[in-house]
């Protein structure tokens, strides 16, 4: 099927993509933005999607600028999947540069190394953009799993005055000195961010210019995921992140009242797949939160992966080609997966024998 006759432009700048949504606006017809157009295009073809303005976005190289900001990973939302897979990170005179041959994203955060090998085919891979998997809202995506579970912010931008968005409690973005800004950066949490099936709090009028974490700590991060054979979306998929204690540790007036114990300081899991939005598995995550990482505690915090911390279960997506109750099965497994070869990887020994 072919998709409904559009008028195209073409964006030289992000003022000028943000013109182009107001004129749309303005002219009441629906406009979408196009990067890679791996989500979109497949959409408008199937009529799921009929924009009668299509803005092309694809040269703006501001929102192609990834590396660090402060304390933070920062992900140009024009960054496909085969770059961000590729990119390496270095410090010359303590400012960050992407150059080849030193440490890549991807083998510091290996999540995301292990959901870039897996994500899709590629030619997706090789087109389709950070910032597309964000907003398009995906049910079933790789990418925003991985982000969830490093507590992701999404940077905005917009006409100034336009929109308050939750903010994110992450380092602001600093104003430049100089006259009033005709595009205004907001940012907010991933988390807040998705909404539910193709639905994110992103406006007509506002566009994604960035995705940010902040710098792991000493721990180790992994995503496992069971695809279908032929979209290689994800029926469930597992992204998480653990930490451990490292001593001495010290309580509120600075006195020391133990050394490294082992055991977990923080654990992130994020759920795609099995539910209308991507989420973060807070009462599997309170289970691990202090406990030692043995098998029986794995086993307890994957039972809760498709349960709310109030202990209710979730709402869970089936259909054709999996029932709600085999997803969420799915997703237990794949949790004790995870966090097996993720503790694996933060230098502790896996507590599950075998294969992770």
């Amino acid at each position: 099927m072919f998709p409904i006759d559009f008028a195209y432009a073409r964006a030289r700048s992000l003022d000028e993509a943000l013109d182009l949504l107001d004129e749309a606006a303005e002219a009441g017809q629906e406009a979408k933005l196009i990067a890679g157009g791996q989500s979109l295009l497949p959409m408008m073809k199937l009529r799921l999607a009929v924009p009668e303005v299509v803005i092309d976005i694809a040269d703006l190289d501001e929102l192609k600028r990834t590396g660090w900001t402060g304390s933070s990973h920062t992900i140009g939302a024009l960054t496909t999947y085969r770059q961000l897979a590729r990119q390496r990170y270095a410090s010359r005179d303590g400012t960050p540069a992407l150059v080849n041959g030193s440490a890549g994203l991807a083998d510091e955060v290996p999540a995301l190394g292990d959901a870039l090998a897996v994500l899709a085919d590629p030619q997706v891979r090789a087109r389709g953009t950070v910032g597309g998997a964000v907003a398009h809202g995906d049910p079933a995506a790789d990418l925003p799993a991985v982000l969830l579970a490093l507590d992701a912010e999404v940077v905005i931008a917009a006409r100034p005055g336009r929109h308050e968005h939750k903010p994110a409690p992450f380092d602001h973005i600093p104003r430049r000195p100089g006259p009033e800004p005709t595009v205004d950066r907001q940012t907010m949490l991933l988390d807040d961010f998705l909404q539910g099936i193709y639905a994110t709090d992103l406006a007509e009028d506002e566009i994604i210019t960035h995705v940010r974490f902040r710098k792991a700590g000493a721990g180790g991060s992994a995503y496992e995921k069971f695809p279908h054979p032929a979209s290689h979306l994800p029926l469930a998929g597992v992204a998480v992140v653990v930490t451990f204690k490292s001593g001495p540790l010290t309580d509120a007036d600075g006195r020391v009242t133990s050394l490294d114990d082992g055991s977990i300081a923080h654990a992130a899991i994020a759920v795609t797949g099995i539910s209308p939005r991507p989420y973060r598995a807070r009462a599997a995550e309170a289970v691990l939160k202090d406990a030692f990482p043995t098998a029986d505690t794995l086993a307890a915090a994957a039972a809760q992966v498709a349960r709310t911390p109030d202990g209710a279960e979730l709402s869970l997506l089936g259909d054709q080609l999996a029932s709600a109750p085999y997803r969420a099965h799915l997703a237990e497994v794949l949790t004790r997966r995870a966090l097996s070869r993720a503790i694996t990887r933060a230098g502790a020994a896996s507590p599950i024998g075998g294969k992770p």
